[in-house]
């Protein structure tokens, strides 16, 4: 007997698949949601759905499927142990083949789970073991390359041979691109065979297409009940604001909770060092009234990012606005994203034109840089700046989702990158000749990285956010954090860790 299930975008009821490669859901991510998500569960409900027919033998069902078949195949063997026998084909490879080779570009959302705990792919292959596993591929599928599927194999293998089940583990590979074939077709069948009837005899029946598409066909009107379509937005459930604490006490009790559930399944891929970010001072100049530092600092490897001081250096005892700039020694800490660093980088190609050849020397934005008469530092996190990836959109969307796929966000990354900074600040500050406190700034999508980092400092005495998103629907993509707490939670911790928090300038 044989079920054949659709998937949710290539059956008759048309889902989404494409969500962050072509649609730009990237609140996926903050859902902590995937297709595979659902894809796996229909798979499981298949399972129940044959369990409760008389002529079936729960004890003997298997899985095959190949591209994105291969893929619910490994999904289902991996969670459900009433698989028996699986024979994935071309779905699946390793993350050095998605991540660093580019096949990511390649692949729909549907093929990717939500890597909250940083997997590669053989991890999932391993949870087989010991069933019987048959990991299917042809030798030049671009999609799934030769090399990552031999290496999941090769490591899947140590698994079986704890388990001492060598021979429930095979790899086949024949000739041809990503491309159902024939030789695919008949070891799977002798597979199933094999470890579901006991029965080795060879096949005499070719495998060759039993049923057009049309004749698969079951709905003449599709249901007006239908869930596909819309089964993102109600897959995953966002975090309630049901019993939402109304105390002080339970406000601390429910921040300390949200913030270990943010590091540990929205910050968990963060480098785990301690250590102040190495900081350096490149080159320092003085224009009229403002000496300018230009520093790096060290977040992650290879990353050395631009951190860049502006002082007033006029003379208290003439300059009202100096002296009043020297009763209030705050420095302003200002995130940019790309829109704001290009307008910063143009006044400050006033006084250093050598170091932003692109840039168009303004020294209108040099005077508003330099007017509010008190140190500012501006923070350009990955990918801002002279670190930016491409302003290509495909690029920047598979970029995108690489992140995801080592189990961590663009912006959740950036968001570290700005706790190192502030982390330099506290403990080398010396070198730049400027210290704390510090007010934390950031306007659009830099408010809400600005949002998330002081969470993570205690040195920040004033955080001033305009134009933050409403809802982290409508902000940067972090992995599962609507599952957790949303932006207006957020800004209530943020009350509770900062002495002063301003949003479009009313003070919280």
């Amino acid at each position: 007997m044989c079920l054949v299930i659709d998937t949710i975008q290539l059956g008759e009821i048309e889902g989404i698949h494409h969500g962050t490669y072509r649609e730009k859901m990237w609140w996926w991510n903050n859902r902590g949601y995937t297709p595979a998500g659902v894809e796996a569960w229909n798979c499981t409900r298949a399972i129940d759905l044959l369990e409760s027919r008389p002529e079936v033998d729960p004890k003997r069902i298997g899985v095959t499927g190949r591209s994105g078949g291969g893929a619910y195949s490994w999904w289902l063997a991996a969670i459900d142990e009433r698989i028996q026998a699986a024979i994935p084909v071309a779905g699946i490879t390793n993350l050095q083949n998605h991540v660093v080779d580019g096949c990511v570009s390649g692949h729909c959302d549907c093929m990717y789970m939500v890597n909250t705990y940083r997997w590669d792919f053989p991890i999932v292959a391993a949870l087989v073991a010991p069933r019987p596993l048959l990991i299917s591929n042809t030798d030049r599928d671009s999609i799934f390359p030769l090399d990552g599927v031999v290496d999941v194999h090769a490591k899947v293998r140590k698994i079986y041979e704890l388990y001492g089940a060598d021979e429930k583990l095979g790899l086949q590979i024949t000739s041809g691109p990503h491309q159902d074939t024939q030789e695919l077709r008949i070891h799977a069948f002798r597979w199933l065979n094999r470890h579901l009837r006991g029965d080795e005899s060879l096949i005499e029946m070719a495998a060759t297409k039993l049923f057009e598409p049309d004749q698969l066909k079951v709905f003449d009107q599709l249901p007006e009940d239908e869930r596909v379509t819309t089964i993102h937005e109600t897959f995953v459930p966002t975090a309630t604001l049901d019993g939402e604490p109304d105390t002080p006490e339970k406000w601390a009790t429910a921040a300390k909770d949200w913030k270990e559930q943010l590091r540990t399944k929205t910050f968990a891929a963060w480098p785990k060092e301690t250590a102040s970010p190495e900081l350096n001072v490149v080159s320092q100049v003085q224009h009229g009234d403002a000496q300018v530092t230009f520093a790096e600092y060290s977040s992650q490897t290879p990353y050395r990012l631009p951190l860049i001081v502006c002082r007033p250096i006029q003379d208290s005892t003439n300059d009202p606005k100096a002296e009043q700039a020297g009763k209030n020694n705050q420095v302003d800490v200002v995130v940019l994203d790309q829109a704001r660093w290009e307008r910063v980088a143009s006044g400050l190609a006033v006084v250093a034109p050598e170091r932003f050849a692109g840039a168009q020397p303004d020294a209108e934005v040099w005077k508003r840089l330099t007017s509010i008469g008190r140190t500012t530092v501006w923070v350009a996190p990955r990918g801002v700046g002279p670190t930016e990836w491409s302003r290509d959109e495909r690029d920047r969307t598979h970029i995108r989702r690489r992140f995801m796929l080592l189990g961590q966000t663009a912006a959740g990354m950036q968001i570290f990158d700005v706790v190192s900074a502030l982390k330099a600040l506290n403990n080398q500050h010396n070198k730049l000749a400027v210290s704390g406190p510090w007010n934390l700034k950031g306007s659009g999508d830099a408010a809400f990285l600005a949002l998330h980092a002081s969470l993570w400092s205690d040195s920040i005495v004033e955080l001033q956010l305009t134009d933050l998103p409403a809802s982290n629907r409508e902000s940067p993509d972090l992995l599962n954090v609507s599952r957790i707490v949303d932006l207006p939670q957020l800004v209530q911790m943020a009350t509770g860790q900062v002495s002063t928090v301003v949003i479009d300038g009313i003070t919280k």
